[in-house]
Parts: C-alpha cells; sequence; structure tokens
C-alpha cells in the first residue's frame, strides 16, 4: 500500500450554516464508528457534531447543539441494532444521538451551579459494560450507568462521582486491566474500575522531561492518552516532544503507596512544539500511531515490527515513518472574503483518528477543518 494522501478536507463545523469562510471554529475531537463496516467518522467541534462519511466525504448528519460548545465524543456499541453517540461540552448536559432516526433524543444534564467555567471535558463508554465515565474540566468524575434496548440507550443515571481535585483533559479505557486512565493538567492518574469508590486514585510516574528546551518546566500536562492494544498504553506529556508507550500490567506491578513508575518500553520521537493538547489515534490493531503537530502535519508512526515485550533494557527510541505536511489549499471561500489563507497562523491538529483497517485516517483543526486523508493504492 502507498502512503496517505488528501482525500477531503472539509468545513462543516462553522457556528452559522451559511459561514463558509468561517476559521475561527475549533473542532476537537474525532472517532471512528467502532465497526470494520462502517466508514463513518464523528467529529465535534463549535456547537456541532458532524458524522462524515470518509470514502465519499459527505456529511450524514449534523446535530447543532443549544447550550454552547462542544468538546468531546464517545461511541457505544451496547445496543445490538444501532451504535449510539455521545457528546457533551458547555453547560454540562451529555447528548445522546441515534443515528437511524438521525435525532438527538436524550439530554442528560449534570449539576453544576451556574458556573459557565465548567464543562465536560471528556466522554467516554466502557468498551463492554453499561458505564458512561464523563469528566468535567472543574475536577469531577461521573461514572454513570444505563439501560438499553434494541437500538437505544435508556434510564441514563448518575452512579456516584469522584473529585480527581485537578483538570482533566482525556480518558482511556484498558479493558484487559479493568483501569480507568485519566489525563490531567498534574500528570496520569488510573482509577481501578473493579474496586470500590472509595479507593484512592494511583499516580503514574513518568520520565522527566527529555526536551532540551524545556527540562526546565515543571509542567506534567498530559494533553494525549490511547489504548494501543492489550496492556499497551500511548500517552503523551506536552512539552515532552515525545510520545511514550508503556505496558500498564508491568507499571501497575512496580506500584507503592499509590504511586507507579513508568519506564516506557518505546518512545517515539515527534514535534518540539510548545503547544498544548494534539491528541494521538491508534488504528490497525495498535500497527498505526497517528499524531497531528502545530504545523498542520501529521505524524505517521508504523508500529507493526515492535515486539511489544516489556524488556529490562534502555526505552527503544522510534523515529517517525513519514510525516504529512500541510497542503497548499485552493480556498475560494476565503478569497471571496478576502481572508488570509489558513497557513498564515499556526494549524494545530487537536485529534488525529485512524480507521480500523488503516486505510482512513482525520484530522481536526482549529481553524474548522475536517481533513479525510486515504491511502494512496500507488506503490512507491
Amino acid at each position: 500500500m502507498g502512503e496517505f494522501v488528501v482525500h477531503h478536507f472539509l468545513r462543516c463545523h462553522s457556528k452559522s450554516d451559511n459561514d463558509s469562510a468561517d476559521v475561527s471554529t475549533q473542532v476537537w475531537y474525532a472517532a471512528f464508528e467502532p465497526s470494520n463496516k462502517s466508514h463513518l467518522v464523528a467529529t465535534c467541534g463549535g456547537n456541532k457534531v458532524c458524522v462524515i462519511d470518509v470514502e465519499t466525504g459527505i456529511v450524514q448528519y449534523r446535530y447543532t447543539y443549544p447550550k454552547g460548545l462542544l468538546y468531546t465524543l464517545s461511541w457505544s456499541t451496547a445496543c445490538p441494532r444501532n451504535n449510539i453517540l455521545a457528546t457533551g461540552g458547555t453547560n454540562n448536559t451529555i447528548v445522546l444521538i441515534d443515528l437511524l432516526t438521525k435525532s438527538a433524543y436524550l439530554h442528560y444534564s449534570l449539576f453544576q451551579g451556574n458556573n459557565r467555567k465548567i464543562f465536560i471535558s471528556s466522554i467516554l463508554f466502557h468498551p463492554s459494560q453499561n458505564i458512561l465515565f464523563c469528566a468535567l474540566n472543574n475536577g469531577y468524575l461521573y461514572i454513570l450507568q444505563f439501560e438499553t434496548n434494541d437500538s437505544r440507550i435508556v434510564n441514563l443515571e448518575n452512579r456516584y462521582n469522584i473529585d480527581v481535585k485537578c483538570e482533566i483533559f482525556g480518558l482511556a479505557f484498558c479493558e484487559i486491566n479493568d483501569y480507568l486512565l485519566i489525563a490531567t493538567n498534574v500528570g496520569l492518574k488510573g482509577w481501578d474500575n473493579s474496586q470500590s469508590q472509595n479507593q484512592e486514585l494511583l499516580d503514574f510516574e513518568l520520565p522527566k522531561n527529555p526536551n532540551e528546551m524545556y527540562k526546565d518546566q515543571n509542567e506534567n500536562v498530559i494533553d494525549s492518552i490511547e489504548i494501543v492494544k492489550d496492556s499497551w498504553i500511548a500517552t503523551k506529556v506536552a512539552l515532552h516532544g515525545v510520545i511514550y508507550i508503556f505496558n500498564l500490567d508491568v507499571a501497575l506491578s512496580k506500584t507503592k503507596n499509590n504511586k507507579c513508575l513508568v519506564k516506557p518500553t518505546y518512545i517515539l520521537q515527534w514535534s518540539d512544539t510548545d503547544n498544548y493538547f494534539m491528541s494521538c489515534s491508534v488504528g490497525l490493531d495498535g500497527k498505526l500511531l497517528a499524531c497531528g503537530d502545530d504545523r498542520g502535519s501529521v505524524w505517521i508512526y508504523n508500529l507493526k515490527d515492535l515486539a511489544f515485550k516489556s524488556s529490562t533494557s534502555d526505552s527503544k527510541v522510534i523515529t517517525v515513518n513519514s510525516v504529512l505536511k500541510w497542503p497548499k489549499l485552493e480556498d475560494k471561500y476565503l478569497k471571496k472574503k478576502k481572508k488570509l489563507e489558513v497557513d498564515v497562523y499556526d494549524i494545530v491538529m487537536a485529534k488525529c483518528a485512524v480507521h480500523s483497517s488503516g486505510k482512513y485516517l482525520v484530522a481536526v483543526t482549529n481553524n474548522n477543518l475536517v481533513c479525510l486523508y486515504k491511502k494512496s493504492t500507488v506503490k512507491k
């Protein structure tokens, strides 16, 4: 197979439906429907969720949130005949979307008073249990349960919530270890889903900053957390310039006083940017990892030849296999409005998503673009 090439670039999250030159709306998240037969990707940003067919580049469904902005989404496979989308953002309301009927059929409010600075920062369905994890930026983590019928999630209700006491940016669930991993502004934390709610959160101690440019920075902001496969985890610490891959089983075996020393097996060399919140994605059953930067590029790592075996030796440094550079765009809408081209400014690739087949890649940007790439059939 060849390299990824530009397929379609869409500007579909504009705040006003008739504004084709909106370059200020930020698109935050993208996730493919968890089905090998589906080519649908869901994206959220501004006040919209878009569901796009990556083969055709056509937006199949668009939902407009009446209460503000949307930052996160997650797919559920709990219903036998239908995958449900959950999304959330400002106003602390979880919205469930049914694509069969193309409707947002349930709105569930998390009571947080009238503080407009509080919002849903991450939402995640448990892969096999009827549980929805919902994190707020103020550090509250809600664990909700639900029931299902053939095609919908119903009776969503809060079981309990936890005060993590720090900002939460992202969630990932490692099913093999029954652990929820929580990306925060003060490091990576862990929640044992098999234990009681009165447990103390686990603190993962990641390597000190290897980036010479920022080695004196004491921040420990985790801005990406992903499951690679099995117990293998990929995480990125802002300003470190690398992506760490470690084995959760091994890390948990070194727990002492609720602190867990992480020794990465692999360290992927990445950008030396000082920008935050560019989240990676894994596809092809852990064989491919993609992460965008703040120059409109996507870094592609081929992991298929890695042994994925823990070692007592030093971490293995992995160089990037290819970098998809930002293309030169012919944007008639910007020209008509006499606006500057988007590449005059930083182009932050906030989130990547890789199709399970590895044939499609999606990246969403801070300037209202959903970038669809596909594998070229031309061999090099």
